[in-house]
């Protein structure tokens, strides 16, 4: 964005403010803890099984959150 010709001049000074407010250390570890959060959800969940009859399907498994 700051790069950006079509971008206000005082729009990249805020950006470049936000930027330095940021404790990028604390927000990788954030984002680390939610992919964590995210791949126990997805080890939790049991596979579905779609059976298909002709024109017609049905899902059998158990949905977990």
């Amino acid at each position: 964005m700051l790069a950006r010709k079509d971008v206000a001049e005082q729009t990249k000074k805020r950006l470049l403010a936000i930027r330095a407010e940021l404790d990028m250390t604390r927000l990788h570890h954030e984002i680390l803890l939610c992919q964590e959060h995210l791949d126990a959800i997805a080890k939790r969940r049991q596979s579905l099984v779609i059976n298909k009859r002709g024109s017609y399907a049905s899902v059998s498994g158990e949905l977990t959150t």
